[in-house]
């Protein structure tokens, strides 16, 4: 991701939670942006909906900021 602006919007909400359709519970928290601004690293967190009875995994999950950003602000 090259566009300065959206890097800056997704370190402003750091600590966010959101739809994440690449996560196993389709909600998953911002966690940290890169230095360069290309990769974002998530965390899965329970469904609001406890649907499927799915619990989140554990760890951190590295993904594009672009796709992160789409979620998030778009």
């Amino acid at each position: 991701m090259k566009d300065m602006n959206k890097i800056e919007d997704l370190r402003e909400v750091v600590g966010r939670v959101f739809s994440d359709n690449h996560s196993s519970t389709l909600r998953s928290m911002l966690l940290s942006v890169s230095r360069c601004g290309n990769v974002c690293y998530t965390m899965e967190m329970p469904s609001q909906y406890n649907s499927g009875n799915k619990n989140p995994k554990k760890g951190m999950k590295k993904q594009p900021s672009w796709l992160v950003w789409n979620a998030i602000c778009s």
